[in-house]
């Protein structure tokens, strides 16, 4: 099995086993989904969160925007603590990425009533063979209702309730495909998975994503912050300025103590073994995932050897 092919395997192998392990249950029954939570960080912008990627909603009398649409089977539970909240079903649908814990839930969106905003790529790659399914098959495209309605390049704006939303796309981090959201007047940020906030991250590198574009990116939101912005990551609790600053050092720390082995020309496995995180996980890896840590330290070696153009 050459590199590619070894490394789509791994990746699809780590997703599909935690889709699978968030909607176990016996053939018969529903899965016991967890609750939403709910969290206001400014006047009308609330963080959400279900078992999937974190959302962002701001709610007014011109409607209800979401960022990002979780898992399918939460949409009925999501809408219904939106409705908890003053809102309703989302009038928009802003997807930051093209991968299934953020966009499965569009389709459901849609038929509530949604319209469904992504940058082009996100589009693009959800017409191809991406999303790994829980049923041990290869993964496939999605279907037709779960793509977005409309499309972007590098910058849109919406004016909601006197807010100024902007959706920008960065080059190349943790997809190709990435958009962060910026709530201006409000000074909050939504990063999607840019950022996983207290946690090791997975970098798409089989999608365009790399260690270095996803700290360039970093560098570029830093620049769009003060103290005071609240920032809503894709994984992990609210944050702010510092706690981005926090991860990126970690990024710089973890990709140059890989790049030092493989300048020493130790192999994946090799540099696997010798556990180059180590003096980060303490923090990082609080939660004692072995599995994940390999698979990150995988991801850091291919960043910086194999250029997998997607």
């Amino acid at each position: 099995m050459n590199r590619r092919r070894w490394w789509q395997a791994w990746v699809g192998a780590v997703l599909m086993a935690g889709m699978a392990c968030a909607f176990a249950a016996p053939p018969d029954e529903k899965p016991s989904l967890p609750p939403v939570e709910a969290q206001q960080v400014a006047p009308h912008i609330w963080y959400l969160h279900a078992a999937g990627g974190n959302m962002t909603a701001l709610i007014g009398k011109d409607g209800t925007l979401l960022v990002d649409a979780e898992f399918k089977p939460f949409v009925p539970e999501i809408i219904a603590k939106l409705k908890t909240l003053g809102g309703d079903a989302p009038r928009f649908v802003i997807d930051t990425h093209y991968h299934g814990d953020h966009t499965s839930g569009n389709g459901a969106m849609r038929a509530a009533g949604a319209t469904v905003i992504a940058q082009a790529r996100v589009h693009d790659r959800l017409t191809r063979v991406q999303r790994p399914a829980l049923d041990g098959k290869l993964p496939r495209p999605v279907p037709a209702t779960d793509l977005p309605d409309i499309t972007y390049g590098q910058h849109l704006t919406l004016h909601l309730d006197g807010e100024t939303v902007h959706m920008r796309h960065l080059p190349p981090g943790h997809t190709d495909g990435d958009s962060v959201v910026v709530f201006e007047n409000a000074n909050v940020i939504a990063t999607g998975d840019l950022f996983f906030n207290g946690m090791y991250p997975y970098i798409d590198v089989n999608a365009g994503g790399s260690v270095g574009g996803v700290i360039a990116d970093i560098d570029r939101m830093l620049e769009w912050m003060d103290d005071e912005t609240v920032i809503i990551p894709g994984h992990g609790a609210v944050a702010d300025k510092a706690a981005l600053e926090r991860y990126r050092d970690m990024l710089v720390r973890a990709r140059d103590k890989v790049r030092k082995l493989i300048d020493a020309g130790k192999s994946l496995e090799e540099i696997q073994a010798l556990h180059p995180t180590a003096s980060l996980d303490a923090f990082w890896n609080r939660l004692g995932n072995a599995q994940g840590v390999r698979r990150f330290v995988g991801e850091l070696y291919y960043s910086q050897v194999v250029h997998f153009p997607g």
